[in-house]
Formats: C-alpha cells, structure tokens, sequence
C-alpha cells in the first residue's frame, strides 16, 4: 500500500488535557485516565465506542496496557503499548482504524513524574553496550549541549541567539491558561539565567511535569456525526537510526532528514505550506535542528534565522505557540499534538494562528534515535 493511500483516511477528532504541573494526589494511570475521559466527553462519545487501546508507558512503571485497560473496563478489538513516544504510538492507532482493525483508537497517556522526581537521571541511549557514561553522559540534556556547543563552532552561532526560541516560546505561554510557567522571558532574562550544562541554561530545559493527554482517533465517515471539527492526519513520516555517536554527523538530528523526505514527498505538501510547526523540545537546541532538517530554512541557518519575531505568534512560521515543553509542560511531545488539533479547530483564543489550515507536527527521542512527524489538516 503506498503511503499516500493512507493519508487524510484518519482524523483525530477528541482531545483531552488534564491540568500540568503537580498532581500530588494521583498516580500516573488515575491521571492517564482522567484524560481519557476528556477526550471522550470531548468527542461526545461513550466508553463503549473505543475498541483500540493504544498507551504510552511512564515514569514508574506505569502505563502498563493491563493495568489501564483493566481499570476502564475495555475489551478492546487491539491495543499496543509504545515507549517512548507518542509520534510512534499516533502511527500506530491511525493505521490500525484506517486498515479496519478497531472504529474509535484512544491513545492515552498520563504520568505524576513531578510527584515522583523524575531527575532524568539516566544515559539518553540503550542499555547495553553503552560507553558514553564513563565520559559524563548521564543525562540527555549534556547531548543537546553538545549540540548547541558544534553549532556554535561549526557556524558561529551565539547563546543570545539560542536565546530568541525561549524567549518566543514564553510569549505563548503567557496566553495559555494550560502552561505552567505564564511569565513572560526577555533576552536580558534569559541571559541572565543560570547555566546547567554550558552553554545551555535553566530555560533551555524541559521540566518534569504531573499531567495527562488523550486523543481518539477515527475514520472521516465516522467524524461526521461527533461534536468537535476533525483534524485530519494529512501527512506521516519516521525514520529510527541506532548508530548513535558512531553516526559520522551524529550532534545535528541524522534521522530528522530521510524522515522529512518520506513526511513531504508522500503528503504532496512543502514545507512553505505549514502555518505553525510544534517541535518536541526537551532543549531550545532541539528547534533549530528540526527547522533545518524539516526544509524551513538552510543547514546552518536556524540561529539566523529565527530571530526578529520570526517564529512567534504573528511571525513567518509560528514555532510551538503553546510555550513549548520548557513552559507549557514537558509530556514529550503530547502536548504539542493537542494544541495543533486546537488550533486547526480554532480554539485557541488570543494565541490562535490566524486561518490556520496545515500544521506540522515533529517528535524525537533518546540521542534522536526514532524521530516521526505528522501533517495535521483543518477538517
């Protein structure tokens, strides 16, 4: 089946967010749960109606599919379970419905890693055959340092540049009810912050966050009938590669390209098309990589050329207007997924791109080693 077959054959069509920040009186599955009944309420459908199980694993130890699909009551037609990344887990249920294999696909996920002080402490690759710890690799956060840090010295790039995407990004934070950090970030802020591994500073970083998404996802023919306008998944690309710092160019996203070629050839749209890119940022750095790799702008160029108000709210290309996972919250990418649908419905208030119609939706893990994107159309 070629892949354009499959696309604008599925559309997602209930959203559900808990509250971010500190849930201290819940587990990650109470949570995951409580977004699963948004997204229901959000649809207008009933419990009944989903037949595909689709669960992202958490900090813990929870999310295990037995233990959700046991506390719902669901005996679903199929159901998976993914980790990490809710861009692999989307495919996913969205192939199944569309090759018939359940009518409604609730994709879940729900986690109290805030509550339970994830620290993130471990190596960003595989288990076995790792020889980065021994050097200082303990943390995901000192590879996109090293990022930034060729960046830097491959093409002069500057931390008060880097600077311009937090500073954006604060600036859609603080008109989105659902963000945890509303405070507006200026330059002088954001160079005045403390370093937590040079050159990357306290508001380059993701967060640990409480908090829960859910999304139901289903057949056109079946969206007519439902409350809220579908969005349709227009566009898919993936690409996983495991050479890690073996990879010759390994600091600058090497899956994000032949995942980009796949995303845009098959979809029949450019990159000039999209009228606001959600990245997964768990590092500012994590942007620029994406706008080049994507086709936004030229190898090389994304420190340039995201200055000047350029990917804000009202700018050329709107970049991650919810605040992006270091102020709205960190859920590894699920939360941009539910702001995209948001604003392809039009309901995003006073930070609603305007005449929003295409967005792109882009995810990557661990030392970038599975990266999957989405076009997501206004229905």
């Amino acid at each position: 089946m070629p892949l354009k077959e499959f696309l604008d054959k599925t559309c997602f069509v209930g959203v559900g967010s808990t509250p971010q920040g500190q849930l201290p009186d819940k587990s990650g599955d109470d949570i995951a749960i409580w977004a699963f009944q948004l997204a229901l309420e959000d649809a207008g459908l009933k419990k009944s109606d989903i037949d595909g199980l689709f669960v992202q694993s958490s900090f813990g130890n929870q999310g295990s599919l037995d233990e959700i699909g046991q506390r719902l009551g669901l005996e679903p037609r199929t159901s998976a379970t993914v980790n990490p990344g809710g861009g692999r887990l989307f495919q996913l249920a969205a192939l199944q419905v569309y090759l018939g294999m359940c009518d409604y696909a609730a994709c879940i996920y729900g986690t109290n890693q805030r509550t339970n002080r994830n620290r993130f402490a471990g190596s960003p690759h595989h288990p076995s055959g790792n020889f980065q710890q021994v050097y200082g690799q303990f943390n995901p956060g000192s590879i996109a340092a090293f990022n930034f840090r060729r960046r830097m010295h491959d093409f002069g790039a500057t931390e008060e540049q880097l600077g311009a995407i937090a500073v954006a990004q604060s600036k859609g934070a603080a008109l989105n009810p659902l963000a945890v950090f509303r405070d507006p970030l200026t330059i002088e802020d954001y160079l005045a912050s403390r370093y937590v591994i040079e050159p990357l500073r306290l508001v380059d970083f993701c967060f640990p966050t409480d908090g829960g998404f859910a999304f139901i996802i289903t057949t056109p023919e079946r969206a007519a009938g439902l409350k809220k306008r579908p969005v349709y998944i227009a566009g898919v690309g993936a690409q996983d590669s495991y050479l890690q710092l073996s990879h010759p160019d390994p600091m600058y996203h090497p899956s994000q390209p032949s995942n980009a070629r796949s995303l845009f050839e098959s979809s029949g749209f450019s990159p000039k098309d999209m009228d606001a890119v959600y990245v997964q940022d768990s590092y500012t750095p994590n942007v620029l990589s994406a706008l080049e790799n994507y086709g936004f702008c030229k190898f090389g160029e994304a420190h340039e050329w995201v200055q000047g108000g350029r990917i804000e709210l009202g700018g050329d290309l709107p970049v991650n207007v919810n605040g992006g996972q270091n102020r709205e919250t960190y859920m590894v990418g699920w939360n941009h997924t539910a702001d995209a649908i948001r604003q392809l419905r039009g309901e995003c208030g006073d930070r609603q791109v305007n005449d929003a119609e295409l967005i792109m939706c882009a995810y990557s893990h661990g030392l970038w080693q599975t990266t999957q994107s989405f076009i997501l159309r206004r229905g």
